[in-house]
């Protein structure tokens, strides 16, 4: 009993610290009667992407002052500087012009309820090839420690997905390359990957996902 106690709390103040260093930044889309919008979201000059739920919210984390969103409806696109504010309330008309972009006290009181695991890098990934040839990183674990901050990479290779719990010690990601499990990410050139993507729900792989999975996808594998 004092075990699973034990157990509980830490996991307890994973998800805290978990939370602690994720600030989170909502907003809504809806169109003049109120009625949620589904639009694309992008952060302009980075890698973070999400899109909103039928109910036209969504969430993103550690969005910067001088930000600027990008949005896509439909055929329209159009962009809104953060300018500051701690969250948005956006209005568009039938056309796609942004009649209104307000912040909202009770989507900055929401926290972390609608950041949701959507929140990704564009191209599916938390890592590129082209981010990895602009940055130079030489080995994987390396870049994913600078681009991916959910992330916990040991010197073995092994990965931990922080915010995703088990009783007990968090267990490990399991690592797909090409579709094949493998044992560390350290087992991958960096020179030959194509993208990587965090999943932090695992369910698709049964008990060995549990932990979230880390999904590599190599050039030469891509191609096929």
């Amino acid at each position: 009993m004092k075990k699973l106690l034990l157990s509980i709390l830490f996991s307890a103040a994973s998800i805290v610290l978990y939370a602690a260093d994720k600030v989170p930044f909502n907003a809504l889309v809806c169109d003049v009667d109120g009625l949620g919008l589904k639009v694309q979201v992008s952060v302009k000059d980075s890698d973070k992407r999400t899109s909103s739920g039928k109910d036209g919210k969504f969430g993103l984390t550690n969005i910067k002052a001088d930000d600027v969103l990008q949005f896509r409806y439909k055929k329209y696109r159009f962009e809104i500087g953060v300018e500051g504010r701690k969250s948005l309330k956006i209005t568009l008309s039938a056309t796609g012009e942004v009649l209104s972009a307000v912040e909202d006290a009770e989507l900055t009181a929401a926290g972390m309820d609608y950041v949701v695991r959507r929140e990704l890098p564009t191209k599916g990934g938390v890592l590129t090839a082209e981010m990895i040839e602009r940055e130079g990183f030489s080995n994987l674990a390396d870049a994913l420690r600078a681009k991916a901050t959910s992330l916990i990479v040991d010197g073995s290779g092994n990965v931990v997905i922080r915010g995703v719990n088990s009783i007990g010690n968090p267990a490990p990601a399991l690592i797909v390359c090409d579709g094949m499990e493998i044992g560390t990410v350290n087992a991958v050139n960096i020179n030959d990957v194509a993208s990587v993507e965090i999943q932090r729900d695992g369910t698709l792989y049964g008990f060995r996902g549990v932990g979230g999975v880390i999904v590599i996808k190599t050039k030469s594998g891509a191609k096929r």
